[in-house]
């Protein structure tokens, strides 16, 4: 199938390295900008409350300074003691200090430096040509260097109203610049919340046009095909990346409608099949019943009237004749056996619907028990103990033990009385063994013994069919396990292991023991 030429798209790489490049172009100018507004406003704050308010406080005590030096002399022209001098002297002191501190804060202002200059100046004309002259007249009253120095000091306080009013100034200067600091700052935050949601909106924006929207129509579509509408193309433009996913998509759509199709397929064939296999089946059965009656009847009839032929006539016959009917109801015989076990063998694993939990330490000693004549005359020890209980048919499970117990003492050692061992472990799974001390199998024959109607001896040595190791083959198998035989242990003997599962017997209703 070939998919329609679509419209060249934006990749979803693309599209988000030129979002997230517009976002950190947008987010580090802004930190630029608030980053610059706020030194801005620290600036300002610094000049405002540590420079010009200090500044101003320095003015006026300045202002302080200057009028304890002139109410110092004056107060030591008037009387002559010189304890007035002591404010002039301090007051002169700290007039320097505060002139400096005036200087330095003010950051060399040269409005405020020039009228501070005119402050010192006067006031050093006003101590060396007036106000030491006037003091020389202590408690004289001369009055015109009293005048002389009163104008002299108003030329001081002159100078220092435009030192006062220069700071002043200065220092609304930087409240006005703190204000204007303040406002852009906030303008500046304002412009970058707004830039910054402006670019969130975009991005929103741009993720839901080119995004949000084909991958909710791709939801759409597959939803479309999950409820069954097969038939349904996927078809879905936005980003490549998305469309490359409708593309996969679609594919797997495709693979899904040719596996369906292939499954209607395979699955009509398994009806006729099974059909087949249950006619086989009704076959099979009806072939059993024929066997089972229709075939052993005649056997019966061949085997009787041999040995009605050699009651009456056995005085006439010599001693091939006597032989030749022997031969013949030995086979008829031999016949019906084969055809009993092969019926035996067909049975099994027919219906594990019937399934039922098996105490099989129970069920070994019933099949024991059956065997006691045996046992008993062959000198036979059976030991076996703890063994579990498993989900099975109790028929099939006692036909298991039975044909290995019967072995056990069939293929008996000549030199010990038979000696069998039972024991289960479990690993995950059950696993049993059943070992005995008789003469053993050959490790090329482990494989063979399971062949039905293999036999590994002459009928003149052991009797037997053969079947006896084939059918619990099957019978371990239907019931979901292995069985192999082991290496032989010193001293001979065979060992036979199987493995059968753990019993889930919340599912059944009754045990085989009850």
């Amino acid at each position: 199938m070939t998919r329609p030429a679509r419209r060249q798209a934006t990749a979803l790489g693309k599209l988000a390295d030129r979002t997230l490049f517009a976002a950190l172009v947008a987010g580090v100018v802004g930190i630029i900008v608030i980053w610059l507004g706020f030194s801005n406003l620290l600036d300002a704050r610094r000049n405002l409350f540590d420079r010009f308010e200090p500044a101003l406080l320095r003015t006026e005590k300045l202002r302080v300074a200057l009028l304890d030096q002139e109410t110092g002399l004056r107060g030591y022209a008037l009387t002559g003691d010189l304890r007035f001098l002591e404010p002039y002297q301090l007051g002169q002191a700290d007039q320097v200090t505060y002139a400096r501190d005036i200087r330095r804060l003010a950051g060399r202002d040269p409005d405020v430096d020039k009228a501070l200059d005119a402050v010192v100046a006067a006031a050093a004309t006003w101590r060396d040509n007036v106000a030491w002259k006037f003091a020389e007249l202590a408690g004289g009253d001369t009055d015109p260097e009293a005048v002389r120095s009163k104008e002299a000091f108003d030329e001081v306080r002159a100078r220092f109203t435009q030192l006062e009013r220069n700071v002043i100034a200065a220092r609304d200067e930087a409240r006005d610049n703190l204000g204007n600091t303040t406002t852009g700052l906030v303008v500046a935050i304002g412009l970058a919340v707004a830039t910054t949601t402006a670019s969130a909106l975009y991005t929103w924006q741009l993720l839901r046009r080119r995004v949000i929207a084909p991958v909710a129509e791709l939801i759409t579509q597959t939803d479309s095909v999950d409820k069954g509408r097969f038939d349904h193309a996927i078809d879905v433009i936005g980003p490549v990346e998305i469309e490359q996913l409708a593309e996969r998509i679609d594919d797997m759509r495709r693979r899904i409608v040719a596996e369906l199709v292939n499954a209607e397929e395979s699955r009509a064939e398994l009806g006729r099949r099974s059909e087949s296999l249950e006619r086989s089946n009704r076959d099979l059965e009806q072939f059993a019943y024929v066997a089972s009656h229709d075939l052993q009847e005649p056997l019966r009839k061949v085997a009787s009237f041999c040995q009605l032929l050699e009651e009456r006539y056995g005085d006439e016959l010599d001693e091939k004749g006597r032989l030749y009917i022997l031969y013949a109801v030995d086979g008829a015989k031999r016949m019906q056996a084969l055809i009993a076990d092969l019926l035996h063998f067909s049975r099994v694993g027919r219906d594990a619907a019937g399934f039922v939990s098996c105490d099989l330490q129970t069920l070994v000693a019933a099949v024991v028990e059956a065997n006691s004549v045996g046992i008993e005359s062959t000198g036979a020890t059976i030991r076996f103990a703890g063994l579990p209980t498993v989900n099975g048919d109790p028929s099939l499970l006692s036909a298991l033990f039975q044909n290995l117990i019967t072995n056990a003492l069939k293929y008996r050692s000549a030199d010990v009385d038979p000696e069998v061992n039972i024991s289960a472990t479990l690993n995950g799974e059950w696993t049993f063994e059943f070992s005995d001390n008789g003469i053993g199998i050959a490790e090329s024959f482990r494989e063979r013994v399971f062949v039905i109607f293999q036999r590994l001896h002459g009928r003149d040595e052991y009797e037997g069919t053969g079947i006896g190791l084939a059918l619990c083959k099957k019978i371990v198998e239907f019931h979901g396990g292995d069985i192999w035989i082991a290496p032989s242990l010193p001293g001979g003997g065979t060992t036979v292991k199987w493995t059968l599962p753990v019993a889930d017997t919340a599912s059944l209703g009754y045990s085989a023991s009850q």
